[in-house]
């Protein structure tokens, strides 16, 4: 049992360079050595949590986490250098990994390799460069800004039966999938025609309207905004900025670091304790307490932003556990609710803070889906090469969860792509959780 194992006697192991800062594991390299291969990640999806996805659908070896940390590893070991990042084997098994996160928390060592992936994506295309359809899935934002100008013509071309086939080939999305709709008007618009009217007060909050709330879900974005309104609260809406979690997640650093490093900039005075950052869309707001602090120079003001920093949930369930918010401000008619999270939320926060808030009109009755990971995963399950898994990720839990519920029951999910799923796999809608609160709201301002 003291043979063949892993390491040489006193070797000196290499320091890799990355872009994306591990310091706190001591280096990509020691990340991924800190697996100890326990297999937790071969758990089936019937288990408690979401590690790890593609793995419960193929169940194959090398679709968890543990293969994925021992491959990289192995090449960044074997090559010393940054070389190791070009290895075949690395991409392939790196390829279904959806950047869920729960690696991240339901890992007994906390081998984070949604963030490893980033990494590796960003330096192997330094050497091969990007697809079509990888640039315009991480910039998207600025294809649905230019697209806003003229949202039902994009609408029309994007979804329409003579145009759509067209479009998902040049972009690289399934057949079967549908398109985001742009949303008629952005938030942004919205705001600057209420501009003026905020209700003053002492509760203060900065409300960050990401990229795919002010584009694709305005409405979303506009219910979260007079929801915070009537509850008395003093609401700066910022939705020019673009939160980058599409460049990171398809491993444009160079750019996300751009990004972020803005976004810091123009944030930093205005976030404190008493004027927290709230955010709509889980995996862009988490952004800020996660990716951001191991992207940009200024630290400092990273983990600033990153400790004010929050779900639109866990704002107001923190403010009913205050006394700020009450039941009695809701309606009292009777609902039944199943609520979907998503999967950086219950990685990187909990799921309860939204059963709490949809917990509080005194005659609503949620449940949590015990689904983990949707299978969409931002622009994955849009990918014709991901599609059929993400489906069968899909009809593990979620869709048959969504199937089963009665019309009456409301479908809650809180992620613009875990929507589009449920969407796409049932045929259901699903409503983001500040939509609820909004509608169930007795008064407004």
């Amino acid at each position: 049992m003291d043979t063949s194992l892993r390491y040489e006697v006193d070797r000196e192991e290499p320091d890799i360079n990355t872009l994306l800062d591990f310091g706190d594991s001591q280096g990509i390299l020691r990340l991924a050595e800190n697996c100890n291969g326990s297999g937790d990640c071969r758990k089936p999806h019937t288990a408690k949590g979401t590690m790890c996805p593609s793995y419960h659908a193929t169940r194959n070896e090398k679709d968890t986490t543990r293969a994925r940390a021992n491959v990289l590893r192995e090449v960044l070991t074997e090559s010393g250098s940054l070389q190791g990042f070009q290895s075949s084997d690395l991409k392939e098994v790196m390829n279904l990994c959806l950047s869920c996160k729960a690696c991240a928390s339901e890992c007994p060592s906390n081998v984070d390799i949604a963030t490893a992936k980033a990494e590796f994506l960003y330096q192997y295309q330094k050497v091969h460069g990007t697809s079509r359809a990888d640039r315009l899935f991480a910039k998207s934002t600025s294809l649905n800004r230019k697209m806003s100008r003229f949202p039902r013509f994009m609408n029309l071309i994007n979804n329409g039966w003579l145009t759509s086939g067209l479009v998902k080939r040049m972009a690289g999305v399934a057949a079967a999938r549908q398109i985001p709709k742009l949303s008629q008007t952005t938030f942004q618009a919205y705001y600057e025609r209420h501009s003026g009217n905020e209700v003053h007060s002492n509760r203060k909050v900065v409300l960050f309207v990401d990229e795919f709330s002010n584009y694709l879900d305005a409405d979303i974005a506009i219910d979260c905004f007079e929801l915070l309104v009537a509850l008395g609260y003093s609401v700066t809406a910022v939705s020019h900025l673009d939160s980058g979690r599409a460049l990171i997640s398809k491993g444009f650093l160079k750019e996300a670091k751009e990004q972020a490093t803005r976004n810091v900039a123009e944030l930093s005075n205005m976030i404190s304790s008493e004027c927290p950052l709230l955010g709509i869309e889980p995996s862009a707001v988490l952004s800020f307490r996660d990716e951001y602090i191991r992207l940009v120079e200024d630290v400092a003001s990273a983990k600033k932003i990153a400790g004010n920093a929050f779900l639109i949930e866990e704002f107001l369930a923190s403010e009913m556990e205050k006394g700020y918010i009450h039941a009695d401000q809701f309606t009292s008619e009777a609902k039944t609710l199943k609520i979907h999270v998503h999967c950086h939320q219950k990685a990187l926060s909990n799921q309860k803070v939204t059963f709490d808030i949809l917990n509080l009109p005194e005659n609503y009755s949620p449940t949590l889906i015990p689904s983990g990971c949707c299978g969409m995963a931002g622009s994955f399950g849009y990918e014709k090469e991901h599609y059929g898994l993400s489906m069968d990720i899909g009809n593990l839990t979620l869709f048959p969860a969504v199937r089963k519920a009665s019309d009456e029951v409301i479908i809650v999910a809180n992620g613009t792509s875990c929507r589009h799923q449920i969407t796409d796999g049932t045929k259901r809608h699903a409503k983001h959780p500040v939509s609820v609160l909004r509608a169930a709201l007795l008064n407004s301002r």
